[in-house]
């Protein structure tokens, strides 16, 4: 019986050169499992997206037997999650199939259980690595039940025992008569298939068994891309260091990250950097990059490293591929035909071809092609320590050859590399290994990298040479862009007060109450009683004074200014006291009385909103509006909307201050926004943030509208 079946389907991009999706027919049995393969931007995602409904072919059409749930996990985790919590999220789609409460938190329990997030249930979804982030994306899936299930490289963050744990998952849901789609690069999963799918610029080269895909050896090779041949370098020899941690550690929300790291990297190095996912290995990069501050301890290095971040799509920035590659070398003032030279050089040395790519909008890159240009715009830097997180995470089989041998040939060049990576036939390519667990150095191949008096037994010549690194000045602003985002998100813990122990529907009715009280008073007694309410009921929420009264100094000059406005425009009353006039402009006590009473009024109002946005978290303030709402619901109103929509906010908030601080870090190593001193320098630097953050939003904006489509919300 066919669960699905694909005829004659096509799709083209707007201003794309040739078809995503070019005539693809196939069926697919009930109860398969199949294998979905081929080269980055051969097509593979776009065809998920139009068997799932979320694009519409240009030709051709999707038959899914009938009352068959589709479920897609897309490539990156961090689009697909809707709540704040990790619980919360998981439930989503339970609660949209209208099952009951009972049933609801059984499902969610038993599909962070099998993800292995149990543990994780009341944390926040930003606190959360991208490894653990693409599994709590895969449990909220998991939990609609869906007879058809997609996935879409849903399994390339995750650790060699993760992945391992997410076959087994798999292979119950297949034996269960569920389908399985899943779209991998790997020969691990395709091994996993019943059936093989193979695609190369947008056309079907292969449907079979995965028995006749293993014996064609030339597809194979298409698809595995050449092996890695293991380092021949793997004893230890003293040679000129490069890059020290000296009993460095860091912490997040005073929650520790990283403890007491030691180790050292020599001139022309290739080291791995392993670890589960959370162990600490993105943290320890960003440190070494200097986008991060380090609590304690001392990073050295003989001249300012530079990293290629994990979420490739927040280090893409210029509408045009080759743009973004010349940013940073334009930064450094580099132009005409030598800039063009160290883009083309870059490109073509990230797998990414300047002659093909160069015109490429980035908007129309797959996941991989976006991955290959952010590395191509570190290269273009010319940097002498180079750091990767992760960068052959979703690559195809030819592009994860390609750049693993680009890093042997910087660190041949007499470069320093060091690189993340959960693969272990990655680990055996480097010279050295690095393996951390829960923050800390477990083991490396050379216990001389252990030492802590490594560093101390450098040359004097060697140890002259290496310099303490300190954070860009810029980092600043990236620290209080995340510390607002864990406040917003709920990552960071709200203060105990005592209106938290009011139920939140009280809690609600209350603030309403009050905020309304503040803004229909005019007397100015009343007004001064009011302002009197906020501040205790501030105290009481938690917030404290003293920054209070901080952000009541820093809005005092608009203030100000909109009074001055206002005695200005609003008219004197009949026969009373002028203390000064000047043509059209005078003062007079009703002037003044209704100015100060509008002072009140917004101070009286902020506060109250300052109080309860402290003392609420977002599920508490869900919870009470779905019971405040629910007697619209039963006359039909579609309250649930408007939850949604909160509840996005909510999420959707974060994220993109996220993904500022995203940029914001590729554009720091990149030369932009560090030489700002004066403030009107710091916002002429800001501005380069604004377009790409616009186009990232709209970009999250499409996949947040997908995975709420994907887990039954109508």
């Amino acid at each position: 019986m066919s669960a699905l079946s694909v005829e004659g389907l096509s799709f083209s991009y707007p201003n794309a050169a040739r078809k995503a999706v070019d005539d693809v027919s196939f069926s697919i049995e009930k109860g398969s499992y199949t294998a979905l393969v081929g080269a980055n931007g051969s097509g593979k995602s776009t065809l998920s997206k139009l068997i799932c409904g979320l694009e519409l072919p240009s030709s051709g059409q999707v038959n899914v037997s009938e009352s068959l749930r589709l479920g897609m996990v897309f490539q990156s985790p961090k689009n697909q999650l809707v709540s704040s919590i990790v619980s919360r999220d998981t439930s989503f789609g339970p609660q949209n199939l209208g099952l009951k409460k009972a049933e609801v938190e059984l499902r969610t329990i038993e599909c962070l259980n099998i993800t292995d997030m149990l543990d994780k249930a009341l944390s926040s979804t930003s606190a959360l690595s991208l490894g653990q982030t693409q599994k709590v994306a895969m449990s909220g899936m998991l939990a609609v039940w869906p007879d058809i299930l997609i996935l879409d490289e849903a399994l390339s963050m995750l650790d060699h025992e993760s992945r391992k744990s997410m076959y087994e998952i798999l292979s119950y849901w297949h034996k269960s008569g569920n389908t399985i789609i899943h779209i991998t690069h790997s020969l691990e999963s395709i091994k996993e298939a019943d059936n093989v799918i193979a695609m190369e610029k947008g056309k079907m080269i292969f449907y079979g068994t995965t028995k006749a895909f293993f014996e064609d050896a030339a597809l194979v090779e298409k698809i595995r891309g050449p092996e890695l041949s293991p380092s021949t370098e793997k004893s230890y020899e003293k040679k000129e260091t490069a890059l020290s941690f000296d009993d460095v550690s860091f912490s997040y929300d005073k929650k520790s990250s990283v403890n007491n790291i030691s180790f050292s990297l020599e001139k022309g190095s290739l080291t791995a950097l392993s670890g589960a996912s959370g162990a600490g290995k993105s943290t320890i990069l960003e440190l070494a990059a200097g986008i991060l501050e380090n609590d304690s301890g001392s990073i050295y290095a003989a001249s300012r490293p530079v990293l290629v971040q994990q979420n490739c799509e927040s280090a893409v920035f210029e509408a045009f591929a080759a743009d973004d590659v010349a940013f940073g070398p334009r930064n450094s003032g580099v132009s005409g035909k030598k800039l063009k030279a160290i883009v083309k050089k870059s490109m073509d040395e990230a797998a990414i071809p300047f002659e093909e790519f160069a015109d490429r909008h980035t908007s129309e890159l797959s996941g991989g092609e976006l991955r290959r240009l952010a590395i191509a715009g570190i290269l273009a830097l010319n940097a002498d320590i180079v750091l990767f997180d992760e960068p052959t995470a979703g690559l195809d089989g030819y592009s994860r050859f390609k750049v693993m041998t680009m890093l042997r040939r910087l660190a041949d060049e007499g470069k320093t590399v060091l690189f993340s990576t959960h693969k272990a036939d990655e680990i055996a390519f480097a010279d050295r290994e690095i393996y951390i667990q829960k923050g800390r150095v477990i083991s490396t191949e050379s216990e001389n990298l252990l030492e802590k008096t490594d560093f101390c037994d450098n040359s004097t010549s060697n140890k002259a040479a290496l310099v303490q690194q300190k954070p860009y000045a810029a980092a600043s602003m990236i620290t209080g862009l995340r510390n607002a985002s864990a406040k917003l998100s709920g990552h960071e813990k709200l203060n105990f007060s005592p209106v938290q122990k009011i139920p939140p529907v009280l809690r609600i009715l209350i603030f309403l109450l009050l905020f309304t009280l503040t803004l229909a008073f005019r007397n100015i007694y009343l007004n001064l009683a009011m302002f009197a309410v906020s501040i205790i009921y501030c105290v009481l929420c938690g917030f404290e004074l003293k920054k209070l009264l901080s952000a009541q100094l820093k809005i005092l000059p608009f203030l100000l200014f909109f009074s001055i406005m206002q005695i200005v425009f609003r008219s004197a009353l009949p026969d009373e006291i002028h203390f000064t006039a000047w043509r059209w402009f005078s003062v007079t006590p009703s002037k003044l009385i209704f100015c100060l009473s509008s002072l009140l009024r917004t101070y009286a109002s902020l506060g109250i909103i300052s109080g309860f946005f402290v003392s609420i978290p977002e599920y508490d303030l869900i919870d009470g509006l779905k019971i405040l709402l629910a007697p619209l619901a039963l006359i039909k109103i579609p309250v649930r909307y408007l939850i949604l929509i909160i509840e996005i906010i909510f999420r959707f908030i974060p994220i993109l201050i996220d993904e500022a601080c995203g940029i914001m870090k590729t554009q720091i190593m990149r030369g932009a926004l560090g030489k700002s001193k004066t403030k009107m320098q710091k916002i002429k630097a800001v501005i380069p943030l604004v377009v790409p953050l616009v186009i990232q939003t709209i970009k999250r904006s499409n996949y947040l509208a997908g995975a709420v489509t994907m887990r039954g919300f109508k």
